[in-house]
């Protein structure tokens, strides 16, 4: 089950390539990443809000009000990643945009689950893990070597 599941994170995660270079695309059309970013969030919206009446389930809005605040910063947080990438993937391409955001990922996701973060199962950094994380970061560099010459 756990190789499916890998297998599927691998697809949807190549869709979040794809959206960076669209959503590159409709901010270059309109001239605002931010606007972009409104249009974007806001398609993503009404599709959510489709699949919502077909599932024909209701928010069970007495569990929201007991949830922590930051269980609702989840939006925010996708928001400043898609409009920063709207305004970043055409000044440095959606391969550096992307590893770069995966680099971030890595560090911030392996201390999340050192530490259990919001009741998530603790699973410990480990050497290896560590090293994974340094090859990451030997990627971003590869993948960005041009551009970090031309920077100095």
């Amino acid at each position: 089950m756990a190789v499916i599941l890998i297998l599927v994170v691998i697809f949807t995660g190549s869709l979040i390539a794809l959206q960076g270079v669209v959503n590159a695309y409709l901010g270059q059309g309109i001239g605002n990443p931010l606007h972009a970013g409104i249009i974007s969030f806001g398609v993503g919206f009404i599709f959510l809000c489709i699949l919502a009446v077909i599932q024909r389930e209701p928010i069970a809005v007495d569990q929201l009000i007991h949830l922590p605040k930051i269980a609702f910063i989840g939006g925010l947080l996708g928001a400043v990643y898609v409009v920063s990438a709207i305004f970043i993937v055409p000044k440095i391409g959606i391969a550096s945009t992307v590893i770069a955001a995966l680099f971030g990922q890595m560090v911030l996701s392996v201390i999340l689950d050192h530490f259990g973060f919001l009741n998530l199962e603790v699973n410990r950094i480990s050497f290896r893990k560590c090293v994974g994380i340094a090859l990451v970061l030997l990627g971003v560099t590869l993948v960005n070597l041009d551009k970090l010459k031309s920077s100095f």
